[in-house]
């Protein structure tokens, strides 16, 4: 483990981080995101955040193929074709200001767009105008651009969906799907920078098996839990994570 090139720097983080993939790959299973979330604001106390929201990119591909043909059918395909077309313009903005941003910077930013969202959703934000093709397209847009950024652009379409009162099942299975996509959109925008590399491609390989084991289980779990108070759950850790991050950033 530590002859590879990796993000973390020592032993030590290199176990923590596998723990907490481990654990948000649980949520992952559970609810259908989160993942990222909960991983950028952990691990970006001690990683550099542009190493590790292009390896979440990757992770969530693979996570997303794996939940794929158990919730193709619960998708609501027609808000996905407008959200993806407006995540196709989000992503590359948001992945410049990734590529471009100092760390410290960027460890602001991820923190803060985390906190909002959390915020949002924890407020019980309720969605009441029309779900049209421009609102569509506008969530697609500002999810990839926050998806570009800080790898949160699952919350961002989360929030949407959950405050126009869809059932449950239809937006696990709606993210899951759209995260799969947004992270394609991401990969194809990535060959134009720099933020993929040795470290990166290491630490993914390695972290594969905990994420695995961890959404196996999760799945499992969504079967027996109440899944609203475990959402509420994750929310409130995640507000506490991103409030730390940026006491960390200023």
């Amino acid at each position: 483990m530590t002859s590879l090139e990796l993000i973390t720097d020592t032993q030590t983080e290199t176990i923590i981080f596998l723990i907490c993939v481990f654990l948000a790959g649980i949520i992952r299973g559970c609810i259908g995101f989160g993942f990222s979330a909960l991983l950028v604001v952990s691990t970006s106390l001690f990683v550099n955040p542009l190493l590790v929201v292009p390896l979440l990119v990757l992770l969530e591909i693979v996570a997303s193929i794996h939940m794929l043909f158990s919730i193709w059918k619960d998708a609501l395909w027609k808000f996905l074709v407008f959200m993806t077309i407006g995540s196709l313009i989000g992503i590359p903005i948001g992945l410049a200001v990734l590529s471009l941003s100092p760390q410290g910077i960027l460890e602001l930013i991820v923190s803060g767009i985390i906190f909002v969202m959390t915020a949002i959703l924890l407020a019980g934000f309720t969605y009441k105008g029309a779900l049209n093709k421009p609102v569509l397209m506008t969530t697609g847009i500002i999810a990839g651009i926050f998806g570009g950024v800080a790898a949160a652009g699952g919350l961002v379409a989360a929030t949407f969906l959950a405050s126009a009162a869809f059932p449950v099942k239809n937006i696990r299975a709606t993210m899951v799907v759209f995260i799969f996509i947004m992270e394609i959109i991401f990969i194809a925008s990535s060959t134009l920078t720099n933020v993929y590399n040795e470290k990166v491609f290491n630490s993914f390989l390695l972290a594969c098996l905990p994420m695995f084991l961890g959404i196996i289980l999760g799945m499992r779990l969504f079967k027996h839990l109440d899944e609203r108070k475990l959402r509420v759950l994750i929310l409130v850790v995640l507000s506490l994570l991103s409030i730390i991050g940026l006491i960390k950033s200023l």
